[in-house]
């Protein structure tokens, strides 16, 4: 998972480090519904990329999630 994925889930989010590992899913990680709205916006505002809640959703494992970030930047 990229540092700056995990500074939002644990310094934004408040989620559990101990529950972030690359192969959890996002319920195990604590995202709810309100968490991935949230996240959207804040990957918007920090990294200037789109991604829709239910792209978000969608992700099967954090690393998907991370994947998907990464995809994102790349097209600009």
């Amino acid at each position: 998972m990229n540092g700056q994925l995990a500074s939002i889930l644990l310094n934004d989010l408040k989620l559990d480090a101990d529950r972030l590992s690359p192969d959890a899913t996002l319920d195990d990680a604590g995202l709810d519904s309100l968490a991935v709205v949230e996240l959207s916006v804040l990957l918007g505002d920090r990294l200037g990329i789109t991604i829709r809640e239910t792209e978000i959703e969608d992700a099967s494992t954090l690393k998907d999630l991370d994947l998907l970030i990464e995809q994102k930047r790349k097209e600009g």
